[in-house]
């Protein structure tokens, strides 16, 4: 910053008894090294200068007041009036009122500063300074926002009956899925415990809702479950890109256009421009509605059905969508 060039940040008045020299300059040098314009009597006045004028200059240019407190500052008759001026413009919005405390117990301070926050600092150590220094700068001591833990983020639209636990439960489930194939993943409430920061017990509560509402499957080995075909027909509306009622209708309408009763999962696929994960989801939103049949096969991977059968039901299910 070029000498005489305007400042944007913040301009303090230095108040201070004359016999605190020592202590205050180094105070004054760092926030003056740190962007901050900082009226300091034995930089402003020069001899032959109204002193009530300079320091009316000071104080009408200030954004913050800043009141170094000592034992012999706060003896002083000058200090006290310079502070009446400082509070006068806190109370009128004109400027921030920042105690600085130096080598005094709060039981020494008036009970005016007694019933403020007070910056106790040691003009010695830069980390006080910095502290300083940040808060006129406004910097905030306060660490950023972050984001809610998955099990109590808000539900998705039409998921608001489901318990937090739940709902955590379905996004890891259908997020993780690769390919909605049968028990496609397997997972324990131990696993999910930790994916998603759960305890134990939300973590098995979460898997016992959907269990009992038929969405997932539990194998033989104890503890351990997977999502059915009704799972995706259900939940990947909400975490899925895409929308497997739509995608059904889709399928349905191309398969009661189609010519042939049998279509071809890997073709019926590739001419709407979809992978695995997303076919499959809309198959299973047939298969759950009952308006397909379909065949299955040893190598069907990664497809849920290999053939999938027109029926009346598909008929129906086409016109009643459209």
């Amino acid at each position: 910053m070029s000498p005489g060039e305007p400042t944007t940040g913040p301009k303090v008045y230095l108040a201070h008894a004359s016999e605190d020299k020592v202590l205050v300059r180094p105070i004054a040098d760092y926030l003056m090294a740190k962007g901050i314009d900082v009226w300091f009597d034995e930089w402003e006045i020069e001899p032959g200068d109204s002193l009530r004028q300079k320091m009316e200059e000071g104080l009408l240019a200030m954004t913050h007041f800043v009141v170094v407190l000592t034992p012999k500052s706060i003896t002083k008759p000058w200090v006290a009036k310079e502070i009446d001026v400082g509070m006068v413009g806190q109370v009128g919005g004109k400027n921030r009122l920042v105690p600085l405390v130096v080598g005094l117990e709060p039981s020494e301070l008036s009970p005016f500063f007694q019933a403020m926050l007070v910056l106790k600092v040691d003009p010695t150590k830069e980390a006080d300074l910095k502290a300083l220094a940040d808060r006129l700068f406004d910097v905030g001591r306060k660490p950023p926002l972050g984001q809610a833990p998955k099990y109590v983020q808000s539900a998705p639209a039409g998921l608001s009956g489901w318990s937090p636990a739940a709902i955590a439960v379905a996004r890891h489930l259908a997020e993780s899925s690769q390919h909605a194939m049968p028990h496609d993943p397997i997972v324990t409430a131990e696993d999910l415990a930790v994916a998603l920061d759960l305890s134990l017990d939300d973590a098995r509560l979460g898997v016992l809702d959907l269990v009992d509402g038929g969405y997932l499957w539990e194998a033989s080995l104890p503890g351990h479950v997977g999502p059915k075909a009704a799972f995706f027909a259900e939940f990947d509306e909400a975490f899925m890109a895409f929308d497997p009622a739509e995608d059904a209708r889709t399928v349905a309408n191309q398969m009661v256009t189609a010519g042939e009763r049998v279509s071809d999962t890997r073709e019926l696929a590739q001419a709407l421009g979809w992978e695995p994960r997303r076919m499959n989801s809309a198959i299973c939103y047939l298969q759950s509605v009952g308006a397909i049949e379909a065949r299955n096969a040893l190598a069907s991977n990664p497809w849920r059905a290999i053939h999938l059968l027109k029926t009346d039901r598909t008929l129906r299910f086409a016109r009643n969508q459209a």
